[in-house]
């Protein structure tokens, strides 16, 4: 069974309050949601980094839309779920983030979910809906072993594009 980190972008998406991402890609969002959600193959961090970066940008009630709801069920469902613990790292955020100066510029907020895709040592993706720092980076995540599932792939900035 291959788990998931999932980005928070995915969960914006799915609520609908992204201006980057047209319908398709929120359908993919929503699709990709409740996929993780009725596996139960999310993957966080014991620290709940995670969960911070989620309750920033979610409702706690899990209402109106499907990414809150997402929220709320990983939340309460976090004992359950794997779970991995990280140490922090002054200059690359977490000891489990590559040190590789191909990934020096990749975006600190989102060394989370790679630190936590690799302290899982369990097959797995992170997925990202409209993030093009994934893609931007790929040869140097490639490289350490990381492997990111492109929701909306139209979506990424003109920058990002090959």
């Amino acid at each position: 069974m291959i788990r998931s980190v999932v980005d928070t972008n995915v969960l914006v998406v799915a609520n609908g309050r992204s201006t980057h991402a047209g319908d398709e890609c929120q359908l993919a969002t929503i699709d990709a949601l409740r996929r993780v959600k009725d596996s139960h193959t999310l993957i966080l961090d014991t620290g709940s980094r995670i969960l911070g970066e989620y309750r920033r940008h979610c409702n706690h009630s899990g209402q109106p839309s499907v990414g809150d709801e997402f929220f709320l069920w990983a939340f309460n469902n976090q004992a359950h779920l794997g779970l991995v613990e990280l140490t922090e790292n002054k200059e690359r955020s977490f000891e489990e983030f590559p040190d590789d100066p191909a990934l020096a510029k990749f975006d600190p907020d989102d060394r989370v979910f790679v630190a936590t895709s690799l302290a899982a040592r369990v097959r797995n993706f992170i997925l990202n809906a409209v993030d093009s720092d994934y893609h931007l980076h790929r040869t140097g995540l490639k490289r350490a072993g990381v492997r990111v599932k492109e929701l909306c792939p139209n979506e990424l900035t003109q920058s990002a594009q090959p």
